[in-house]
């Protein structure tokens, strides 16, 4: 029997709120998604929490403990995955999504309108489950254009606040969400956030998951009150961390395929 779960954030969070001000956790988590050479349904993690950090803080955090486990795994900051030469050194290229959509997807979207935006999403044959929304459109633009140039280590700040209900608003941008997501190879390896922690928007970010997963939205899930019970309760500013681990292990052992760091790999059943 598989006991599934998503993600160990909104636990690490209540350690949180019950006054452990640094918590980590590695784990197994699952996600009902397609299997390919970068994924695989079920997945080793590690997320940490800390209390009065931010994005900015947890960026330093992150590109530190790659560093660390590329010399510890290979000696040098220097690989060769599959024929790519990677530097892992710090620090690591910084572009927000607007940045690398104007230089590496040769767009402004910020000057374009949303009939601008749905134009260039059809001439790319891009498609949004669900209710169209600005700052998806955004997304699926940044995916689509820029997310197989970011060979060597950069961090994609600063998301279009439709990206995620669990991250602060921009201290800068209300349309913006303070996320980060590291990427080496083309391939994302990890998420990051200034943790939302004010209950009232908290309830109102998740509900609204809730009523566009109703409207077709393939990747939202269900309202979690023991959560939002904890966050009511009180949450410090807080800085997180995912890292997925298996995608670490293929590139730090220039591994081809994600079945080679799995020990024990999900098979259909023989029957």
């Amino acid at each position: 029997e598989l006991y599934l779960r998503v993600s160990n954030e909104l636990y690490l969070k209540r350690c949180i709120v019950g006054g452990l001000e640094r918590v980590f956790e590695f784990s197994r988590n699952f996600r009902n998604e397609g299997i390919d050479r970068t994924h695989n349904p079920e997945f080793t993690a590690v997320e940490f929490y800390q209390a009065y950090a931010d994005y900015n803080d947890m960026m330093i955090h992150f590109e530190k403990i790659w560093e660390r486990a590329c010399i510890a795994a290979n000696g040098t900051t220097k690989i060769s995955y599959q024929g790519q030469e990677l530097d892992l050194k710090t620090p690591w290229r910084r572009l927000t999504v607007y940045e690398a959509l104007q230089q590496l997807g040769k767009i402004d979207v910020q000057a374009m309108s949303d009939d601008d935006l749905r134009q260039k999403m059809g001439e790319l044959h891009l498609e949004l489950d669900g209710e169209w929304s600005r700052g998806r459109a955004i997304i699926s633009l940044f995916e689509e254009l820029c997310e197989d140039q970011l060979i060597q280590p950069t961090f994609i700040t600063d998301f279009p606040k439709e990206h995620t209900p669990l991250c602060k608003i921009h201290r800068s941008n209300p349309d913006l969400v303070e996320q980060f997501e590291p990427y080496i190879n083309g391939w994302e390896v990890g998420n990051a956030y200034s943790e939302l922690n004010d209950p009232l928007l908290q309830r109102e970010m998740l509900e609204d998951q809730v009523a566009r997963g109703r409207g077709g939205e393939d990747e939202t899930h269900p309202l979690d009150e023991n959560f939002l019970h904890a966050i009511e309760c009180g949450m410090p500013p807080t800085g997180g961390v995912g890292i997925g681990i298996d995608r670490m292990a293929m590139l730090l052992t220039d591994s081809a395929s994600i079945r080679d760091v799995l020990l024990f790999p999900l098979m259909k059943p023989e029957e």
